[in-house]
């Protein structure tokens, strides 16, 4: 018996991690809807998880990595921390069929940022940004549909003065909370601020094992030094830590991210984040030749799951990987939204599509407009890289776009097959792959 099977019987065997999902299962199944194969679900119900159960979920989780952090299981950031609070919330409304279910939400709670990143998808002073208090309101309306995990970003959050106390708010909620920095004006100050007000990880930028280079792309001098401290102040207040890369082609070709990987085993790092370069931003209307090729994407995903499956650390999360057409797919205004610092809602930080503002509008009108428009599932492909073209004909309008015509693009779009995983749930077709 491998480890990671050993892992999964461990879970299995947990009441306070199997009672959520097995609670809201059954409440499905009085309805008649069944989530779950019959077989895998009476596995479950009889606490073995040593048949079909634990063979549907290691089908699932192939090519990821389950490590422990302060007492909790942790799979990989797209998830919470359990067993917890956050965790059950988020079974809950996965499998209990409600409509206004978000799993994450990220806050850009400033636009303020004294880097200048060739790849941001933010760069863009904004005025009349929401008051700590408007954040609050945001957090606890987020809390009431059921979200699991807030993601701090910006700008850089840590330019904002009142962070420890909106973090301080999130835990109260019983949502786990992420902080999204470049390392700018990091402090050990700060960081036993955020420890106190309860945050759960800190993922910080590094695109290069140099600091020329990295110093370089993010026009500051000295924010590859301070990365590296942002990293060990992190892991000295007991925080779960993160390093985040933007894969170009070159990064993929001259193997950037084993060389990222390796220095990130070298200072303890538990969690490696790879993103592709997307259209949006500072990248808005960049040729297609700036975006990976299929080549380059399924590299990525080598990457990821023979890491992953070799238990090499830190675990990689390439989105790619996650948000595959056979996995999970793109659930941006569907399972995840993205806020604006001036309170506009779009389903991801990287769509430009505005669907309401929360200054003026309740979350759970805004959502499920944004929901319905996005096509009311997950999709199988990435938004804004397969529509990019489509957003960046109305950019005259100014981004983010009003909703009238973010509801038109997404019309125009139209609807895709689900990813592997929802349609195997719901019992609905599945996109074919070559």
């Amino acid at each position: 018996m491998n480890k990671q099977t050993f892992q999964l019987i461990q879970m299995m065997l947990d009441p306070r991690i199997t009672a959520k999902p097995l609670w809201a299962l059954a409440k499905l199944r009085a309805k008649g809807i069944r989530r779950i194969p019959d077989t895998v679900y009476e596995d479950l119900r009889k606490k073995g998880g040593r048949g079909s159960a634990l063979k549907f979920v290691r089908h699932w989780l192939d090519g990821e990595l389950f490590t422990r952090h302060n007492g909790q299981w942790v799979l990989n950031s797209f998830m919470p921390p359990f067993p917890g609070p956050a965790y059950d919330r988020m079974f809950e409304n996965l499998f209990s069929g409600r409509h206004l279910s978000p799993v994450s939400a990220f806050l850009a709670i400033t636009s303020a940022c004294p880097c200048n990143c060739f790849h941001c998808s933010a760069r863009r002073k904004m005025d009349d940004e929401l008051s700590t208090a408007q954040w609050k309101d945001t957090l606890r309306q987020l809390q009431q549909l059921g979200n699991s995990v807030v993601g701090f970003t910006g700008g850089e959050p840590l330019e904002h003065p009142d962070l420890p106390e909106l973090i301080a708010e999130c835990t109260r909620l019983g949502m786990s909370s992420i902080l999204f920095t470049s390392g700018a004006g990091v402090t050990a100050a700060k960081f036993q601020s955020l420890e106190k007000s309860g945050l759960w990880a800190c993922c910080a930028s590094l695109d290069f094992d140099s600091a020329e280079e990295h110093d370089r792309m993010r026009e500051r001098p000295g924010i590859f030094e301070e990365v590296l401290e942002t990293i060990r102040l992190s892991k000295e207040a007991g925080i779960y830590t993160m390093v985040s890369s933007v894969a170009t082609r070159s990064f993929i070709e001259s193997r950037m991210f084993e060389r990222i990987h390796g220095l990130n085993k070298t200072h303890g790092v538990h969690e490696y984040r790879i993103v592709e370069p997307m259209p949006c931003g500072a990248l808005s209307g960049a040729d297609d030749d700036l975006l990976l090729t299929p080549e380059h994407i399924q590299t990525l995903r080598d990457f990821h799951v023979q890491t992953n499956r070799k238990q090499k650390h830190p675990k990689v999360c390439a989105f790619n990987q996650i948000e595959s057409p056979e996995i999970f797919g793109c659930g941006a205004g569907t399972q995840h939204l993205y806020i604006q610092p001036d309170g506009t809602v779009c389903p991801c930080d990287f769509t430009p599509l505005g669907f309401g503002n929360m200054k003026t509008d309740p979350l759970s009108k805004v959502w499920k407009r944004m929901n319905l428009a996005m096509g009311d599932n997950p999709r199988s492909h990435c938004f804004i890289q397969k529509h990019h073209e489509l957003v960046n004909r109305h950019a005259d309008e100014g981004f983010p776009l009003p909703p009238d015509i973010s509801e038109a693009i997404c019309a125009e779009a139209g609807p895709e097959p689900m990813p592997g995983y929802f349609a195997m749930v719901t019992g609905q077709p599945q996109e074919k792959t070559e």
